[in-house]
């Protein structure tokens, strides 16, 4: 049935449609990133993180918040860890100060805890890294794809990418689930995971592309012929994979359910992206392209 209606789909020729509702979610995206609204963890802005485990009793986020010696409560951003266990997380602390939290929540608690603490600048320095791994990956995409196919195709699915980049870390933003490492991992096991989608897709439209010169109309009817032949592939490909990310998510503890959230969403976008953003991408730049030689030629002439 699914295979029935999606043979009747201009992916290519009804770009506007497929933008518009791209456009949507980024601007949602986007917008939530500009607000501020992303909770960057303790790797990358520096703090303290107090792993309480082994709890008595049943304690609620305010008891445990209320644990916290000082005004510290206020500023705490307090998660749980189940029944018995708290992830706890503080500004910059000074000097000792480690040790008198710690005291405070095991005695308060009657727990178990353990600290781990990140100076600003080394969080600084872990994200600065952070970004340039995944800008080094875009760039060696970027030159894989032109060599392996050609230029126009490596614009096409960079603008892809991005787009995948962008509704993933802003749906972080609009949840407003912590931003560390993990994520950072995650983000990167998208794009892997969006360029092999879309390389399936590019791979066929190489493949039937006729060695005669460029006309957009058969281009265009070629690259919609190229999608409808792996498209459900990928789709079933993504289902099977969404759902044991979707069980991790549901079941797993904190840190496994944030990496499970990016790649859900990741996946999801990065799903959508290759049928619906590169391919029309691709033959909206090849146009452009073709257009531009034209008037050379006229200009020549």
């Amino acid at each position: 049935m699914a295979s029935c209606i999606l043979r009747n789909v201009d992916f290519v020729g009804r770009w506007k449609v497929w933008f518009a509702l791209s456009a949507l979610f980024l601007l949602i995206s986007i917008g939530a990133i500009a607000l501020g609204r992303l909770n960057f963890g303790i790797d990358f802005e520096g703090g303290s993180k107090f792993t309480v485990s082994g709890i008595e009793g049943n304690p609620t986020t305010q008891e445990a918040r209320d644990a916290l010696p000082g005004d510290l409560g206020e500023d705490a951003v307090v998660t749980s860890l189940g029944e018995n266990g708290f992830d706890i997380r503080t500004p910059v602390l000074q000097d000792g100060q480690d040790a008198e939290v710690r005291d405070a929540l095991a005695e308060e608690l009657g727990a178990e805890v353990s600290v781990t603490s990140i100076s600003p600048t080394f969080g600084g320095q872990i994200r600065a890294q952070a970004l340039q791994a995944v800008a080094a990956a875009l760039i060696i995409i970027v030159l894989f794809i032109s060599i392996r196919f050609e230029f126009a195709f490596a614009i096409a699915a960079m603008l892809a990418l991005l787009h995948d980049i962008l509704i993933t870390v802003g749906f972080y933003a609009l949840v407003g689930r912590e931003v560390n490492l993990v994520t950072v991992v995650a983000v990167l096991t998208v794009l892997g995971y969006s360029l092999y989608d879309t390389i399936i897709i590019f791979d066929r439209i190489r493949e039937n592309t006729p060695e005669a010169g460029y006309n957009r109309r058969r281009f265009d009817q070629m690259a919609n012929a190229s999608i409808r032949q792996v498209v459900m592939r990928s789709i079933y490909t993504s289902v099977c994979t969404l759902i044991p990310v979707a069980a991790l998510l549901i079941f797993g503890e904190s840190t496994l359910s944030d990496f499970a959230f990016a790649l859900l969403v990741g996946i999801a976008a990065g799903t959508y992206s290759s049928i619906f953003i590169a391919a029309p991408a691709l033959s909206l730049y090849k146009a452009w392209q073709a257009g531009r030689t034209s008037k050379k030629v006229a200009n020549t002439a």
